[in-house]
Parts: C-alpha cells; structure tokens; sequence
C-alpha cells in the first residue's frame, strides 16, 4: 500500500506522519514531495526530488535529517531506475522502489501538506491510499501566521499565507477538495485525534489493515488539548473576525462551536 497524507498546512500532518511512521509496518517520508512526479518521466521526477533536497537543506533541516534524506533518495531513484525507459513513472513503480527502498514496511508513502491540492489526482489513483487531516481554520490562521512572522520570515512563498484573509481562502479550498473526495479517502479531524487518540488510531489502523496497538503509546502521550482553541490569543480581533467572515458557515457545517 502507498500512503499520502496531506492537509492545509499547521493542521497536524506531522503529528499524523510521525505516528504513522512509528509504527513498524508503516514508512513515511516527511515532505519529499516526489509524487508531484507522478506520471512524468523519470529524468522529471528525479529533478523534482533533487530540488526538494536542495531546498529543504537551504532551509535549514539538520545535518542528520539532510543525510537520512539523501541516503532515501539515493535508495529510491537506484530502485526506480529500471523504470527510467518507461514513458513516465506510475504509482506502482513508486511503490516498488518505496519498498526496496524500506524493506521492512508493508505501507510506505510520504506526507506532504501540499498534497491536499493534488487530491483530486491522487484520490482517483489506483495504489494510493490518501489520508487527510483538518483542523479548525480559526487555529490553522493563527499557527500559521505565527510562522509566517517567526520560522519562516523572509521565505518567498509565504506571499500567499502572509494575512488572516489569505489563509481561510486556503483553508476554504482545501476543504471543499476534501468534501468532494469523502468517499474515497480517509480523513481524520485534528481535534478527534487530540480528544480520542484510541478511538481514531483504532479507525486509522483498521483503514490501513494495520494493528492499531502498534501505534507506539509514547507517541499518543505527546498529545496535548491545549493545542486546541490557541487562535484565542494567536489572533486579533480583527484577524478573527476577518477568518469567521470566510470560513464561519463552512465552520458550522464542520460540526465547530462558532
């Protein structure tokens, strides 16, 4: 099985990979972005990969992470040079270098939140199995504004999630892409996940046709509430009140106290 997770970003695709890939069946990339080179061909899908590595490394990941990545990647696209004469890379041929590349996982994939705008791809693609997370837009504006102005100042593609306004357009799309593919997708909401880790790592392991008491219980401690309602002082008031002004009846659909 191929794995994507996805999801607006600062809506809890980490926490999401990170159990996931603690699981001993379960190896998840974090942020390779490689299937954006789904169906093109393999010298394409090497340079997306390669320029993915370059950027998270100018970014700032760790010398450690940058040579773990590198070391995947070098195992990867090894694997999937038998593949290069084909007219493009298919998700069958990225699930056996996947698993050569982890031998020791029934479920490989890779989380990406970007993937969300891609779902309607994805979600129609035979071997992938898309899991989506999404989380109140209210928080979602203030953790990402948050980074706008601290982690991630100065970095140009932050243009497009540098107000309150930007971001709960944002949200409001990926949602809508959500909605469309429920039936063919699984999706976790952020807040269930922190309430009712059991109850949702049951339903997650039952969708993946994984033991869900492999999910490692150090992970699932790590969990707190109190990341949940934190836009009450991460936003102004103006700020909220412009994300309520966008997202408030898609809020309410959503089952949020408004």
């Amino acid at each position: 099985m191929v794995l994507i997770i996805a999801g607006h970003i600062r809506s809890g695709t980490t926490l999401l990979r990170n159990l996931c890939n603690s699981h001993p069946d379960i190896a998840v990339t974090n942020e390779l972005k490689y299937f954006t080179g789904l169906n093109k061909t393999f010298s394409a899908h090497s340079k997306i990969l390669i320029k993915r590595l370059w950027g998270k490394a100018i970014t700032g990941d760790s010398f450690q992470i940058q040579r773990e990545n590198y070391a995947f990647a070098c195992r990867y696209l090894y694997n999937l040079l038998r593949y290069r004469d084909e007219v493009t890379i298919s998700a069958a041929a990225i699930e056996k270098a996947l698993m050569s590349a982890f031998p020791g996982a029934r479920i490989v994939g890779d989380k990406t939140p970007e993937y969300i705008f891609s779902l309607d791809k994805f979600a129609n693609t035979e071997a992938l199995s898309c899991h989506v997370i999404f989380r109140d837009s209210r928080d979602v504006a203030s953790s990402t504004l948050h980074r706008v102005r601290t982690k991630w100042r100065g970095r140009s593609w932050t243009v497009s999630v540098d107000t309150a306004e930007k971001v709960a357009a944002r949200w409001i799309r990926s949602i809508e892409i959500i909605e469309r593919n429920r039936d063919k997708i699984h999706i976790i909401r952020y807040e269930d996940l922190i309430r009712e880790p059991g109850a949702e790592l049951e339903r997650l392991g039952r969708w993946l046709r994984v033991d869900p008491c492999r999910f490692p219980v150090e992970e699932v401690s790590r969990i707190r509430e109190n990341s949940i309602g934190k836009y009450k002082t991460g936003l102004t008031r103006e700020e909220l009140d412009a994300v309520m002004k966008i997202t408030g009846p898609v809020m309410e659909k959503l089952g949020y106290n408004t």
